[in-house]
């Protein structure tokens, strides 16, 4: 719960400097394809089986329903806060707050998870391919200097710096699905894969678990708002075109991966070469030994861009919450490049520090830690999608819809609501498939998102009959430029 004191914020000033092309790339940064390449696609080839690259077809679609009245949102209300901010203003102030709680406990685990595992797989990756030694504890402390020295950056100059780093993972995607369909032809792109009967291989709902793993940042383009140019046209674009790459390049991929290993032999290779060895394998095999070398360097480095991309978009969450006194005023602070710097260093550290602890204690970083890290965050990903969507459809009703479209407004939101009702359900079914972990008190995780929920119900309650001006100024303002006014002439009561 947020303190009393008076939050000094500076003047109402924002810098506007993203465009659709740099919002694009902090978009796919959270999800870097190159990534989600060596961790989460041969876990959905494994366990979900052949009908992965139809998933992905399914999970964009989904999500594309989703971004149709997400956009308008975004046109509507642009300041520091996405789902939160349309969630309090859609269904009210209770439920924007115990949105938020899902994602301060969701994400942050996830991003935890995630710097476990790129410790982890760059300690594989150098070892295996490039005979580079490093205990993981030490690759995990430098990773996180590294993204936090650019997290702390004017987000701009990262914005530039990712941007290379994309164009790089989208061109060693491509190359190593040519190189696929050049050495064996047609029998590497069939097209059975898209077939009915795909579905009957292995377990399509598990597959498609995996594949919404792989668009779960996707809040990250409501969150640079505040600082992109015309947020209007801007961001909407850059949530289609972030879409659209991110959707073609793993479907395409997943389609040529499944083609070379074979429909029905596919979870058996590589759940008998491993989910690593399965990708590198294949690399080597396709691209040879320098390939191969490039390609783990690429990866790399792709990690280091996805923790930079996920640690500056969670720290722009937790600024606005702390903006809005959700959250301790600490996190409320700006540095001089006009990052969240505060917010940056707690999540840095959380980072670092959480999985040398849990490894201490002798909780494994990747079957444990990151396992149900993930899990959690992609289960408060999509619940937080679910009551944006359906806060879209409130909003609309409540403030009016103008020229809106009943398509726009009320029937995609609709759709949209129901279809990630449904992913959620399919998500906690499978739980265990996403964790890997059986145990029973795996099944019990999944109920600590509505605990957190109702937690933060019970804070925003507490506002409204002991503070009733953070009560009244939760989500104030539609763009960055009126919410930093409004909490400049804000006087404490």
């Amino acid at each position: 719960m947020a303190n009393t004191e008076q939050i000094t914020t500076g003047p109402p000033t924002v810098r506007r400097t993203l465009s659709t092309w740099k919002i694009i790339v902090l978009i796919i940064a959270t999800m870097t394809p190159l990534s989600a390449t060596a961790g989460t696609l041969p876990l959905g080839l494994a366990f979900g089986g052949p009908s992965t690259a139809l998933m992905f077809i399914v999970a964009g679609v989904i999500v594309g329903i989703f971004c149709i009245g997400y956009a308008q949102m975004v046109r509507r209300i642009n300041r520091p806060g996405a789902f939160y901010n349309y969630i309090t203003r859609g269904l009210g102030r209770p439920a924007g707050v115990g949105a938020a709680m899902i994602a301060v406990v969701g994400y942050p685990v996830g991003l935890v998870a995630t710097a476990a595992v790129q410790a982890i797989v760059a300690h594989e990756v150098l070892s295996s391919t490039l005979n580079v030694n490093i205990d993981w504890q030490w690759l995990l402390l430098i990773s996180t200097v590294i993204t936090a020295l650019f997290a702390w950056r004017q987000i701009d100059f990262n914005a530039k710096v990712v941007s290379v780093v994309v164009v790089v993972e989208v061109v060693a995607i491509l190359v190593l699905a040519i190189a696929i369909i050049v050495k064996h032809g047609s029998s590497a792109i069939p097209l059975d894969v898209f077939s009915w009967s795909t579905l009957e291989i292995g377990d399509w709902k598990v597959a498609l678990v995996f594949a919404i793993l792989c668009f779960q940042g996707y809040e990250a383009g409501a969150l640079y708002s505040p600082e992109a140019k015309d947020p209007e046209r801007t961001v909407p674009r850059a949530l289609y075109g972030a879409l659209i790459i991110l959707t073609g390049v793993l479907a395409f991929e997943s389609w040529t991966l499944t083609g070379l290993a074979g429909r029905h032999e596919l979870m058996d290779t590589v759940q008998q070469q491993g989910f690593v060895g399965f990708i590198f394998g294949t690399v080597q095999e396709s691209l040879g030994t320098a390939g191969l070398n490039i390609f783990a360097i690429c990866v790399l480095v792709a990690q280091l861009a996805c923790a930079i991309g996920i640690t500056s978009f969670m720290g722009r969450y937790l600024n606005g919450l702390a903006k809005d006194r959700v959250l301790p005023s600490f996190l409320a602070k700006d540095n001089k490049h006009g990052a969240p710097g505060t917010a940056v260093l707690l999540l840095s550290g959380l980072g670092l520090v959480v999985p040398l602890i849990l490894s201490a204690v002798g909780i494994d970083p990747y079957t444990q830690l990151a396992a149900v890290g993930f899990g959690l965050g992609a289960l408060a990903a999509t619940a937080l999608q679910g009551l944006a969507s359906a806060s879209v459809i409130a909003f609309f009703l409540r403030e009016g819809a103008g020229n809106l479209n009943i398509w726009k407004r009320l029937i995609a939101p609709a759709l949209a609501t129901v279809l990630l009702i449904t992913a959620f359900v399919t998500e906690i079914q499978s739980f265990t498939y996403i964790t890997g972990n059986q145990e029973t008190w795996t099944k019990a995780i999944p109920w600590i998102l509505p605990l957190v929920f109702v937690i933060g119900l019970g804070v925003a309650f507490y506002f409204k009959a002991n503070r009733p001006d953070v009560y009244d100024g939760l989500a104030s303002g539609d763009s960055a430029e009126e919410a930093a006014a409004l909490r400049a002439g804000r006087v404490e009561v």
